[in-house]
């Protein structure tokens, strides 16, 4: 029985993985089932079974994209000693991620409004992942007295939004820009509170 669920799992990979290749090429609305059908070269009962609709099977490729971030992260955080330095390396991946192939596809998706509230509630959900990594970070410094105590969800709210909301500069710089806006930001941030 294993066996099954494997080949299961397999299939469902490849189908998302085909489908991402034609989400990045084409965007995320002239990109059709019935196209992901033919160039993955699985049966329309395997693509329903695995994905109920286009919308679930896009959410599933942003689910598995953040997977991969949240590995990364991890990997990259193993040898910094500080929550300083895990700070700036932070933000520098929160900014690379601009670099993500699946990101024009991505915002067009997620400005569509014919999606019900399940599909919003996962794609909001997702949004949230970087949450963790921000707040474990935040709470190292304080633990480890490089930041002043403040409110651990206040700051860590205050982070995610300074990460999220300088998201806009990818509408007006290269990828390298941002990351160099990202580190000012992280610069202006520690100067309220590190611990002098």
């Amino acid at each position: 029985m294993p066996r099954s669920t494997d080949h299961g799992e397999q299939t469902k990979r490849h189908i998302a993985a085909t489908a991402k290749e034609l989400f990045v090429l084409k965007g995320y609305a002239a990109a059709t089932m019935d196209e992901i059908r033919q160039l993955s070269g699985s049966s329309k009962g395997s693509i329903y079974h695995h994905f109920k609709s286009k919308e679930v099977l896009f959410l599933y490729i942003l689910q598995l994209s953040m997977d991969e971030w949240i590995r990364k992260w991890r990997d990259i955080e193993k040898p910094l000693d500080t929550a300083r330095e895990k700070l700036y390396r932070l933000a520098e991946h929160y900014a690379e991620d601009f670099r993500n192939p699946l990101l024009r596809a991505a915002e067009e998706f997620s400005s569509s409004e014919n999606y019900d509230q399940e599909i919003r509630d996962k794609l909001l959900e997702l949004t949230r992942m970087h949450y963790p990594a921000i707040q474990q970070v935040v709470e190292e410094g304080m633990r480890n007295g490089e930041f002043r105590s403040v409110p651990l969800d206040d700051l860590t709210f205050t982070l995610f939004g300074l990460l999220g909301g300088l998201s806009v500069a990818y509408y007006g710089y290269d990828t390298d820009r941002i990351v160099g806006l990202y580190r000012t930001a992280i610069d202006i941030l520690l100067q309220g509170i590190e611990k002098k």
